[in-house]
């Protein structure tokens, strides 16, 4: 009899965020957005925009289109990697009598070959093509450097008496009487067979590695998808090794404020290390738990009370130069958060919008903005006017 006294591990997960047909370029999105605004009751010259992007060089027309058509340099409200600072919300909201707030981490897209993480940097020499968040990339580098080792150093063999077997290193396995404290953990309870009293048991033991005969469901899970076992040595797990079936225990690498962006991505980087796109998946998982933080921060503080709110994320797309055309970047919106200050005053008017819902109210507005700012004639203007005597105090 298998043991039945484990406690059920409860589970968090993220949901599904979709960019095929959701992806709104950013000369369009931020006049909706404005308009969107207006819709909900926001007041022409009243509202105070705020971006929590990364610090890109490429999330500056974005930046550019939120001035142009808000009519003011957004208040930055972010740190890099797109996550929010919450300690701001105090000083945007006394900047304006309406708030919004656009978060978005980023990722590079090549349209010609479809695949996500890097972009061109024009400013230097060659066709330079780097990582398109570095923030993103340097936190999840050293987990994707332990899942690739783990790849080659986990092996699957079928023995002389025909029990098919996995063998892992010692590092990679949660011994009782000595836990892995640091690094990537082989969840050999949903790979390995049980005794009946509830114990691991290795077949064979090796100078740095453990061979265990796996269970009857993961064999069948593996013959289901026309897997063939193999004698002798076998051959590495590679590719077979899935999110399911490890995690990662270890203290977190980062030492400054972007600790917040790991912290995000840790729970999750089994099925980003694991992703055909890591740096995509990373920051689709930021922009989905740093939604729920900011929106309990919101919550739970008193900044916004009686002001008209806006919170909206979402994952910024940044294309490089295309043929003739100049970089741009798209919006892939994810959620939003709406308070209203003349609303029930029991509800707040607090209320969320799901993907598929704002997507909806977004592409309702028109994409024309009459109010929008003549940045150059602004500059013009600055250029002509008075020249003021700055003096020094007395």
């Amino acid at each position: 009899m298998n043991n039945t006294s484990i406690v059920p591990e409860i589970v968090r997960d993220i949901g599904e965020f979709k960019i095929q047909g959701l992806a709104i370029p950013y000369p369009e999105f931020v006049p909706r957005l404005y308009n969107l605004c207006l819709s909900l009751g926001f007041r022409r010259g009243y509202i105070m925009p705020s971006r929590a992007f990364c610090s890109d060089e490429n999330q500056g027309f974005p930046i550019i289109l939120l001035t142009k058509h808000f009519g003011t340099f957004p208040f930055n409200h972010g740190r890099v990697g797109g996550i929010i600072a919450t300690d701001r919300h105090g000083p945007h909201a006394h900047h304006g009598e309406d708030s919004v707030i656009v978060q978005a981490s980023h990722v590079g897209y090549d349209p010609k070959t479809g695949i996500y993480g890097t972009c061109e940097r024009p400013k230097t020499e060659g066709n330079c093509l780097t990582p398109s968040c570095g923030k993103i990339t340097h936190a999840i580098a050293p987990y994707l450097e332990q899942y690739q080792f783990a790849q080659k150093r986990i092996f699957l063999n079928k023995d002389d008496q025909g029990r098919c077997l996995i063998t892992a290193k010692d590092s990679f396995i949660d011994f009782a009487t000595k836990p892995v404290t640091d690094g990537l953990v082989l969840r050999l309870r949903d790979i390995a067979k049980i005794n009946g009293d509830g114990r691991i048991v290795p077949v064979a033991t090796h100078s740095t590695s453990h061979s265990y005969e796996v269970s009857d469901s993961f064999r069948e899970r593996l013959d289901k998808d026309g897997y063939v076992w193999k004698g002798g040595a076998g051959q590495t797990m590679g590719e077979l090794l899935t999110a399911d079936l490890f995690y990662f225990r270890e203290d977190l690498h980062e030492t400054d404020e972007s600790i917040l962006l790991e912290r995000n991505l840790i729970e999750f980087m089994p099925i980003i290390v694991t992703h055909k796109s890591p740096a995509m998946k990373a920051a689709k998982v930021n922009i989905q738990m740093e939604f729920a933080r900011t929106v309990e921060s919101i919550r739970r503080g008193t900044e916004y009370n009686g002001k008209n709110l806006l919170y909206i994320a979402g994952l910024n797309v940044d294309i490089s130069t295309y043929e003739t055309f100049p970089s741009t970047t798209y919006f892939v919106p994810w959620a939003a958060h709406i308070q209203l200050k003349d609303a029930c005053p029991i509800s707040g008017g607090m209320h969320p919008l799901e993907q598929d819902e704002l997507f909806a109210k977004l592409m309702e507005q028109e994409m024309t903005n009459p109010d929008q700012t003549d940045l150059k004639e602004q500059i013009i203007r600055m250029i002509f006017s008075p020249r003021f005597d700055i003096r020094t105090p007395r």
